[in-house]
């Protein structure tokens, strides 16, 4: 091997090390922003968990606030049935006026 050969065969490393330099590069800035996504994802992640546990509350609480005029309307014809049965029952027991002759 000559030394014009060992030359070029040197300046095709220094060339081939060059490019594999700027692909190591690119690859690290790569990697920065895969590690910088992942963190946003776990962030992400952990907000999306606050929410579902937020949606969970209001819907308990509009869940809570359309069975409260259900529970009232059921507590007045309650209501209302106990006073029909105690007028019915102190009617029977007045002697049932205003029936026969």
């Amino acid at each position: 091997m000559t030394d014009e050969d060992v030359a070029v065969r040197l300046t095709d490393h220094e060339n081939e090390i060059d490019s594999l330099k700027h692909r190591m590069y690119a690859v690290e800035e790569n990697q920065k922003a895969l590690t910088a996504l992942t963190a946003s994802v776990r962030e992400l992640t952990i907000e999306q968990g606050h929410l579902k546990s937020d949606v969970g509350e209001i819907k308990s609480d509009v869940k809570a606030m359309l069975d409260k005029p259900a529970r009232r309307w059921e507590s007045l014809l309650d209501k209302a049935l106990w006073l029909a049965a105690g007028a019915f029952l102190a009617w029977v027991l007045s002697g049932m006026p205003g029936v026969g002759a």
